[in-house]
Parts: C-alpha cells; sequence; structure tokens
C-alpha cells in the first residue's frame, strides 16, 4: 500500500493548503520545508501503524501544475524555484511538473537536473525532475497541461550561468555509506 498524498487540481485536494493549515500563511514562507518534512514523516508513521504493508513512497508529492495551492503561492511570490528544491530535501519525489520559460538555456536546466541528482545522491532517495521549458512564454505567463495535469505559472530561472560547470561534464557520484556521520 502507498500513502502518499497526490494532490489534484481539485479544490480542496492540495498539498499545499495541508501546509498551510499546519501555519504557513503561504507555501514558501520560512517553515514551509521543515512542515513538510512533519507532515511526511506522520504519513509514513501512520501508514506503519495502520496497515500490515506499506511500500511506495508514502509521502506528500508537490507538482506545481497539480496543486492550486502551489499555483497560488507562485503566483503570489511566496513560491520559488529554489524553495521547491530544499522542499525536495523532504518530501517524496524531486521538481515536478514546474513550467519554465521556453528560452531557459540547456546548460542551466542540466543544472537544476544536478543540483536535484546531488540531492538524491546524498539524501540517498528516490528523486526526479520534470522541468517544462514553455517555447513562446516567460515568467507569469501561463501553460494549460489538461486534466488531471491541470496548469502551471511560468517561473523564472536563477539568470546567473552555470555553463562553465554543466560543460565539465562527468555525472553525480554514488554516495560513500562509510563516511556518515
Amino acid at each position: 500500500m502507498d500513502l502518499s498524498l497526490a494532490p489534484t487540481p481539485a479544490i480542496g485536494d492540495s498539498v499545499a493548503e495541508i501546509l498551510e493549515e499546519i501555519g504557513l500563511e503561504r507555501v514558501g514562507a520560512p517553515g514551509t520545508t521543515a512542515a513538510l518534512a512533519l507532515l511526511n514523516d506522520q504519513v509514513k508513521k501512520g501508514g506503519v501503524m495502520a496497515a500490515a504493508a506499506v511500500g511506495g513512497l508514502s509521502g506528500a508529492f508537490i507538482p506545481v501544475s497539480e496543486d492550486q495551492g502551489m499555483i497560488d503561492a507562485v503566483n503570489e511570490g511566496a513560491l520559488t524555484l529554489e524553495k521547491l528544491e530544499a522542499m525536495t530535501c523532504v518530501c517524496s519525489v524531486g521538481l515536478d511538473m514546474i513550467a519554465v520559460p521556453g528560452d531557459t538555456k540547456a546548460t542551466t536546466l542540466a543544472g537544476i537536473i544536478a543540483d536535484e541528482s546531488a540531492i538524491g545522491m546524498v539524501n540517498q532517495k528516490t528523486t526526479a525532475v520534470r522541468l517544462i521549458p514553455v517555447i513562446g512564454k516567460g515568467v507569469g505567463e501561463t501553460v494549460e497541461f489538461g486534466g488531471l495535469l491541470g496548469y502551471a505559472p511560468i517561473m523564472p530561472v536563477n539568470s546567473f550561468s552555470c555553463d562553465a560547470f554543466v560543460q565539465r561534464g562527468g555525472r553525480i557520484p554514488a554516495p560513500i555509506h562509510s563516511f556518515k556521520n
């Protein structure tokens, strides 16, 4: 049994709103990552107590386009790409269903993917990235995906270059478990 909290665009089906009920004015505020960690902890512990076999990821998913509360927080400037990245350190998956400007450089996208890979490696967890460069659209505009995929505001991406880093090539190494402290 997988007890994951997976939002949909439906009213009342928002992980962001659950986090706000915990005490955040808006998702993205200071304390958001801690609130998400507490929520995930309780989902996992509650599942272990309530079921004989809990599997899957069993935690909260934070896809921007599929969660109206997340969309609202992005539109209000409370939730940024960098805060979402921090939240992935404690949630079930990585950066999910995030629309970015269509003219975002490939090296910038590669740098964001490398950052998320590093989070997965250090935390020894499954992670992923679903960034969607939307051709012809810029920050503040929206893109409609339809159905359960919803819609998303185009989020700003840090404009400083990581070209030299990405062009070095290589990979994110596997963790060394014996040096853990």
